[in-house]
């Protein structure tokens, strides 16, 4: 009876060192997975700010791009209206001779050039 007991007292030491090695492991992969989630969380944040970043720098270099090119329209009229010639006026706006005449002509510059 007492090798009996021994066994059962060996085979209860046992079982609660799987049970604490279970409750490790346990512990462990829960640790590990709320690692992977916070991770993926904040990837998914950066990439969502990065979007959101990208898309307002768009729209306010567009809206840039729009004052400036009215701006430089405004200008090429002003020297226009001075009796400036298109390849003056490009030199002076940093144009080319064709995007002046494109800003004053617009689709009747092959109209100009023709005579018609």
């Amino acid at each position: 009876m007492a090798k009996t007991n021994e066994y059962i007292g060996e085979a209860y030491n046992a079982l609660l060192e799987l049970s604490a090695d279970e409750k490790r492991r346990l512990e462990y992969e829960a640790r590990e997975k709320a690692l992977k989630d916070y991770n993926s969380q904040m990837e998914s944040a950066f990439k969502r700010g990065e979007e959101q970043g990208e898309r307002r720098g768009e729209e306010r270099g567009e809206k840039r791009g729009e004052i400036r090119g009215i701006e430089k329209t405004r200008e090429v009229f002003r020297l226009h209206g001075q009796g400036k010639q298109p390849e003056e006026i490009a030199g002076l706006c940093g144009m080319t001779e064709n995007e002046v005449e494109w800003v004053l002509f617009g689709d009747r510059q092959n109209t100009r050039r023709t005579g018609l």
